[in-house]
């Protein structure tokens, strides 16, 4: 998943504007108000200083999934909250961040593994949860988290071109929606609502008193007839 960087701005700004190779470790230090030293300890080198959110955001994200004693597809929207908000929580950091990652290939694909450690995250919570004993369940477990970061990264790529577009609350929606679809497999202890039995149809026939068995059988029949039956 896409998430925010923890790094100043002045220093993505810096990335981008004099490139990513061109840009030496003394002035990103400089730019990020620390000495070059602390730079190497703090990150260790420019593309880990790119990344310094990561590790704590996938932390943050499996502590959610590992602490949660509710169901399955509340606690992965809450678990979804978590990259959003810290993404959210410094837009110009992260619309710097996503304009650096689109000009530079190598930060690209450090990216998308990223994006499947998010995943791999979803679908051991999945696991863990005896939700995928299956080889069936095993597919559909590992589509459910692809899918829930998919889903996740849309949100994130709207709310970067216009803030106002997307909230955690739609995310939270379009979550549960998706979901939701797979209710049997990640509530499997859910109670099926029984199905309402028809409403039993009355035919009403009028005979004669005296009117023989033969009478009243061709009379049923016909009312039952006339009525669909």
């Amino acid at each position: 998943m896409i998430a925010s960087s923890a790094v100043p701005p002045a220093a993505l700004d810096l990335l981008i504007t004099q490139g990513f190779d061109a840009t030496s470790v003394d002035e990103l230090a400089a730019a990020a108000g620390i000495s070059r030293s602390t730079f190497f300890r703090r990150f260790g080198s420019k593309e880990n200083m790119v990344f310094a959110d990561q590790e704590m955001i996938i932390a943050h994200v499996e502590t959610t999934l590992a602490a949660s004693s509710v169901d399955a597809i509340t606690t992965l929207i809450d678990a979804a909250h978590v990259v959003f908000d810290q993404y959210t929580v410094n837009p110009e950091g992260a619309a710097l961040r996503h304009k650096l990652l689109s000009s530079v290939p190598s930060l690209r694909e450090r990216e998308l593994v990223s994006t499947h450690r998010y995943e791999r995250a979803f679908y051991g919570f999945l696991k863990r949860r005896d939700l995928a004993k299956t080889a069936s369940e095993k597919s559909l477990c590992l589509g459910v988290s692809a899918g829930l970061v998919a889903i996740h990264n849309d949100h994130l790529r709207s709310w970067l071109k216009d803030a106002h577009s997307t909230d955690r609350t739609k995310l939270a929606n379009d979550v549960r929606q998706f979901l939701n679809r797979f209710a049997d497999l990640l509530d499997p202890d859910q109670k099926a609502t029984p199905a309402k039995p028809a409403s039993p149809s009355v035919v009403v026939s009028v005979l004669d008193a005296a009117a023989e068995e033969k009478d009243i059988l061709q009379a049923v029949s016909r009312a039952l007839k006339e009525h669909g039956k």
